[in-house]
């Protein structure tokens, strides 16, 4: 495995927690450099930098928020002066929010477009040009089932991010195949992560309704993302890979009526999550 990534570089956006954090330990661990971003979560920041600090001259981060569109040309100038390539771009970088439609603010929904999906198309943009100068390149959108699969409560701006993404992996794909450039998705379902704000309890409510009866970890959905960034996946392009344990396979449950207290009433519109 490591014979895949040595010497390889790559690019992951919101990398500090989650599943760009596995993603992070398990391509250095496998010789790869990494160059990553975060935002406002410098303390996990520093738990992943001494964790892997065996590997530190394969390894950099930097702050920047997704939403400043001027600052993805900034962090690949960034990675490029540090590893002198890119070979893979993870758009990794997201923000679930849960609100009602109707008591939406225009702020809240630009949140979702700018973070979920204009931060794709600026950072896949800002990489393109040293991809095909070199004429190779992995780019890798993460999506999520809501929107694209299902319906989640309360997801419209949320479940639109990322069905955007959908369209866009496509488009991209076909432009850029004739510079040796694939690009692909990696769509989660209930991916038991840190970053997922739900009680115990209601996890375990989603895996009895899932037909593996458990919720995804980050190590398998890392280890998707990095066979699409292998020599393995060469002949793949354009294409969704979907990882959630089965859950899409009948639409999934209404998920307000498994959790008819969590979601009754206006108190819970407002919920922010992150991913």
């Amino acid at each position: 495995m490591k014979q895949m990534f040595s010497r390889r570089t790559y690019l992951i956006t919101g990398a500090a927690r989650g599943i760009g954090r596995e993603l992070v330990k398990q391509l250095v661990r496998d010789g790869a450099n990494v160059y990553f971003t975060y935002y406002q979560d410098r303390e996990h920041v520093d738990t992943l930098l001494d964790e892997l600090r065996e590997y530190a001259d394969q390894l950099d981060a930097v702050e920047q928020d997704a939403r400043q569109p001027e600052g993805a040309k900034r962090v690949v100038e960034l990675a490029l002066d540090r590893f002198g390539q890119i070979d893979g771009l993870i758009n990794n970088a997201g923000y679930k929010l849960d609100r009602s439609f109707v008591m939406m603010q225009d702020d809240a929904w630009y949140d979702q477009m700018n973070i979920n999906l204009t931060s794709v198309y600026h950072y896949s943009r800002a990489v393109t040009y040293h991809m095909m100068r070199r004429r190779y390149g992995r780019i890798i959108c993460m999506g999520a089932v809501s929107g694209a699969l299902i319906a989640g409560p309360y997801q419209v701006a949320y479940g639109a991010s990322k069905s955007g993404l959908v369209g866009f992996t496509k488009s991209l794909a076909y432009e850029l195949a004739r510079f040796n450039i694939t690009v692909n998705m990696v769509t989660g379902g209930m991916i038991d992560t840190d970053g997922m704000k739900f009680p115990r309890e209601i996890r375990e409510v989603w895996a009895e309704h899932i037909p593996l009866r458990r919720l995804g970890n980050p190590q398998e959905t890392a280890s998707l993302v990095k066979y699409l960034l292998s020599p393995m996946s060469d002949y793949i392009t354009g294409q969704n890979f979907v990882i959630d344990g089965g859950m899409t396979l009948l639409g999934f449950t209404n998920i307000e009526k498994m959790l008819p207290n969590y979601y009754k009433g206006s108190s819970n519109l407002g919920k922010s999550l992150i991913t």
